[in-house]
Parts: C-alpha cells; sequence; structure tokens
C-alpha cells in the first residue's frame, strides 16, 4: 500500500474511515491533521448523503449503528480495492509490493515454516512480510488493507470475511511433568491450580474462554491466574511447575516427547480451526487465493 501519495478517494471517506477506527472525533482530526469541527462536517456530509445516522453517543462512548458497520465495511473494501489497484499499477511497471501476511503466535511460531517454504519454492524472487500479533489485531489490520491475509487460531466472524479452513488441531490442557494434580476426571477438579493464560483478545484466550463457557465455567473460577503475552514464555514456566495452561498440541509437541510437558488425561473434546482469512470482495483477490492456496 502507498505510504502519504494521493488518493481518488473523496477525503470525506478517509475521515469517516478514521472516525470509525479512533471513534473519537479529536483523535480523528489529529491523526488526519485537520480541524474537528471539520470532522464534524465531513461526517455530517456523509449521513446527509447516505440519509442515515452512522454513531450512535452513549454518555461518553461513541459507536457504530447497524447502517454506520455496513457503510464502514463497503467504504472499507473501496478503499482497500483502490490500495490494491495502486499495487498492481506499479507493479506493472516494474515496482513490486510485497504479499503482506499475518500470523497468531501459535501459528506463527509452530505452523508458517512449512507454507511459507512453499511459498518461496514457488516464487523464488517474491518479498513478503510477516506480521505476528494477536486475533483481533490482525483482523483489525486485514479491515484497513495493511495485511493481504493472516493465518488464525482463534474466532472470526465467518460471515464478514473469506476464509480456508488449513488445519483442525486439538486443543488440550497440560502442566509440568513434575506437578502433583493427583488424576483429574473433569476440568472442575482443574479449579485448584494457578491459570498461566495469554493476554485478552489472543486466539487461544478466545478458545479457552469458549471451552470453559461450554462447561459452565470461566477464567475467573481458577483459583488464581496469570496472564502473560508471549507463549514461549507460558510455556516454559508450565515446564517449570509453576501451574497449568490450555493450548494447541501441536505447539507442545516437541516438550510432550521430551517430557518436559505432560497432557492432562481429561477429554475436553475440543477440536479448533486454523483458518487462512483475508476481506471479502477485495480487487485482485485471485492474486492472494494464487498465493493462499499454493502455501495451505
Amino acid at each position: 500500500m502507498r505510504k502519504g501519495g494521493t488518493t481518488m478517494l473523496d477525503n470525506r471517506i478517509h475521515t469517516f474511515l478514521a472516525v470509525c477506527q479512533e471513534m473519537n472525533f479529536t483523535r480523528a482530526a489529529k491523526r488526519l491533521h485537520i480541524t474537528q469541527p471539520a470532522v464534524s462536517q465531513h461526517i455530517q456530509y456523509i449521513e446527509n448523503y447516505y440519509h442515515i445516522r452512522a454513531f450512535r453517543l452513549e454518555g461518553k462512548k461513541l459507536s457504530l449503528t447497524q447502517e454506520g458497520e455496513l457503510l464502514r465495511n463497503a467504504l472499507l473494501i473501496m478503499k482497500n480495492n483502490e490500495d490494491s489497484l495502486q499495487n498492481a499499477l506499479a507493479e506493472s511497471s516494474g515496482r513490486t509490493n510485497p504479499i503482506r501476511i499475518g500470523a497468531t503466535l501459535t501459528a506463527g511460531s509452530v505452523l508458517l515454516t512449512e507454507p511459507l517454504v512453499r511459498i518461496f519454492r514457488r516464487w523464488p524472487d517474491i518479498s513478503l512480510t510477516v506480521t505476528v500479533k494477536n486475533t483481533a489485531e490482525l483482523l483489525s489490520q486485514i479491515d484497513s488493507g495493511a495485511l493481504d491475509f493472516a493465518v488464525l487460531e482463534g474466532n472470526f466472524s465467518k460471515a464478514a470475511y473469506s476464509y480456508h479452513t488449513y488445519l483442525r488441531e486439538p486443543f488440550i490442557p497440560v502442566c509440568g511433568a513434575g506437578l502433583s494434580i493427583g488424576s483429574p476426571s473433569s476440568l472442575d477438579e482443574l479449579l485448584g491450580e494457578r491459570l498461566l493464560l495469554r493476554e485478552s483478545g489472543s486466539g487461544t484466550r478466545m478458545i479457552l474462554e469458549q471451552i470453559l463457557e461450554e462447561h459452565g465455567f470461566s477464567v475467573s473460577d481458577f483459583k488464581n491466574t496469570a496472564e502473560i503475552g508471549n507463549m514461549q514464555t507460558i510455556k516454559e514456566l508450565i515446564a517449570a511447575d509453576c501451574g497449568i495452561t490450555f493450548l494447541y498440541k501441536s505447539a507442545v509437541s516437541r516438550e510432550l516427547s521430551e517430557g518436559t510437558i505432560r497432557e492432562i488425561p481429561i477429554s475436553i473434546g475440543m477440536q479448533h480451526e486454523i483458518s487462512v482469512v483475508w476481506q471479502k470482495n477485495r480487487l485482485f483477490e485471485q492474486q492472494v487465493l494464487e498465493v493462499i492456496n499454493e502455501a495451505f
């Protein structure tokens, strides 16, 4: 995507999308280097043009109406398609832009190497970037056009995005080899342990919360918790017998085989999809699909 260049899109569209992202007129004005009254005028023009109310204000919290959500999604596609067109025209002139891939932490550290090898073998001269963030952040970057696609382990709206299911992975509870937890046979017998978990917004955290809810529990039901934003640190703490966690089996396959971490033998019956996700109705979608189909 071009940085700092001109655009054929009306500036009021960029103002609207900036307000959607910031959910604050003052911050949007500062980001766009215009005045707050100008932001208000742009939003009023768009609302009058489409005969809708795009935002609602509840107390001090700004949010999108249903009509505003529809408009934002349509304008994001329009903006991202223009970016794609600029990139395609640049490539035809001999200037290339990298393929921009996103991945959640587990996918990026465990599942992405083989797909990248396939990409490099198919296109030896390709340039690409890989961004590793949590699921919520990656979806936001797909929406903004900052990523061409992302490999996600977390939940997402299948109605809002195009996607391809890459893998179905077992999601398991684990602990260190020396941790004494008896012989638990159900989730409730683990509530007395320290739970190590990722930050809110991460795919692993979303899946864990979903599993607990399905069994009538929540994270707060555990004796104590430690929120850690790095999966490698969590695994090292588990191996040091500092608590339990829940994660994809492939994320600890080496530790399981070495015996430093062991699976807690309770059945939670959970297999979760690892998906490749991209924006619906984007221009030049076929080029993105060519890379996805080759890699995944």
